[in-house]
């Protein structure tokens, strides 16, 4: 894993529009001023080493009011200095322009009669500074622009590291778990998997070895405030794993499946970058459109009928007007032989994401582009390395970094 300062890794959001939320930009848009009540005050968030969720619970706060209330496009790591769009539910903005939290500042804020909602995002652009200290590595400047043109300046579409859990990586681990019924090792997977700091790694040893809930509620670091909600059900009732787990956040249950998800998705794609079959439809590959901005339109996405279409959609993505897509597998999915000699290895059934005893996080599946582009890829200086380049929505940095080959 890359270790960076917040200074070294600039991530820019990309609006629905193609507006790009420029670092330290004041944005003045009129908005709808007319609103009187049940409006939705739009501002662009800018922050320092604080995560989305975090900074939303400040501004919370600072406001004085329900963390409900407020909505954002898209999530942003802590270690990072990055902007992006929000909105608060009948906030005046000049309550909002006027907020005083460190590291944390507003540019620009105004009236719209709907909230800003999860997606409501093309992309992000980002500039990263790359050095020996945070790759481990010397960089080549000339080394990562050969690298980024390769493959007419795209990528493949991995999910990162984060997307498993960014400290022990075992989301997916999780999440098969679950989907395989098997709740009670879900559990125990949750709170003793090992691989963070040393006070939660000694406290997850112990609950392993004695498996005492109650007794771990004494001991378990306060900081690991999931684990502890974990254990105060099952200190209460030590055989309702289902009902622990429901004390979870949704969006945290969610994330186990959809890290099983993304495991899979990476599994398949490795093996379509072995036989080099990456930018090669045939019959029966899903294929999309590219947007006004030159990203996927993965809502676009049909399936390659025939050869002839094959063979237009392969023309295509050499223009770079096309991309293939993917399965995220759910229990919907028309299975390939790839995707069902997988699930059989896995020992998981199609229909297990429905999730019966968990209906509510139950998962139909859906497509995700195979690659992407390195959208105005540039050097912008040779030492220390920076470069900058802007990606779709849901794709990640740190994988283009790993593709350039600088680790």
């Amino acid at each position: 894993m890359f270790e960076f300062a917040p200074e070294e890794f600039i991530v820019e959001e990309i609006t629905k529009e193609g507006l790009v939320l420029e670092l330290d930009k004041q944005i003045e848009k009129e908005g709808d001023g007319n609103l009187e009540k049940d409006y939705f005050t739009h501002f662009i968030l800018q922050k320092r080493e604080w995560n989305t969720l975090q900074a939303l619970s400040a501004i919370s706060r600072a406001l004085h009011i329900g963390a409900k209330r407020l909505n954002f496009a898209g999530t942003k790591d802590r270690n990072a200095i990055t902007t992006q769009l929000c909105s608060a539910f009948a906030v005046p903005s000049e309550k909002i322009l006027s907020l005083k939290i460190k590291d944390i500042q507003i540019n620009g804020a105004w009236k719209e009669k709907e909230k800003v909602r999860l997606g409501d995002l093309l992309g992000n652009r980002f500039t990263i500074t790359l050095s020996k200290e945070n790759c481990g590595k010397n960089v080549e400047a000339e080394k990562i622009k050969k690298n980024a043109s390769k493959n007419n300046y795209c990528i493949p579409n991995y999910f990162g590291q984060q997307r498993f859990g960014s400290m022990r990586g075992n989301s997916h681990l999780i999440g098969k778990l679950m989907l395989q019924g098997k709740y009670e090792e879900a559990v125990l997977n949750f709170l003793c998997f090992p691989g963070d700091d040393k006070l939660g790694a000694e406290a997850r040893k112990q609950l392993e070895k004695e498996k005492d809930f109650a007794a771990a509620l004494g001991y378990f670091p306060r900081h690991l405030k999931y684990e502890r909600t974990i254990l105060g059900q099952l200190a209460k009732n030590p055989r309702d794993f289902i009902g622990a787990f429901r004390k979870l956040p949704r969006t945290l249950q969610l994330i186990f499946i959809h890290a099983f998800q993304s495991f899979l998705f990476n599994e398949l794609l490795k093996k379509r970058v072995e036989e080099k079959r990456l930018f090669v439809g045939a019959i029966g590959d899903f294929y999309c459109n590219s947007d006004s901005y030159g990203f996927p339109e993965i809502d676009s996405a049909k399936a390659i009928e025939d050869y002839a279409e094959a063979t237009a959609v392969n023309e295509r993505i050499q223009s770079g007007s096309c991309f293939l897509a993917g399965h995220l597998i759910g229990y919907e999915t028309d299975l390939t032989q790839d995707e069902a000699f997988l699930l059989e290895r896995e020992g998981i059934e199609k229909e297990a994401f429905r999730l019966k005893s968990m209906p509510e996080l139950h998962s139909k599946g859906s497509l995700r582009p195979l690659f992407v582009p390195l959208k105005d890829f540039a050097v912008l200086f040779p030492s220390p390395v920076k470069i900058g380049f802007s990606l779709p929505s849901g794709s990640y940095a740190t994988v283009a970094i790993e593709e350039l080959k600088v680790i």
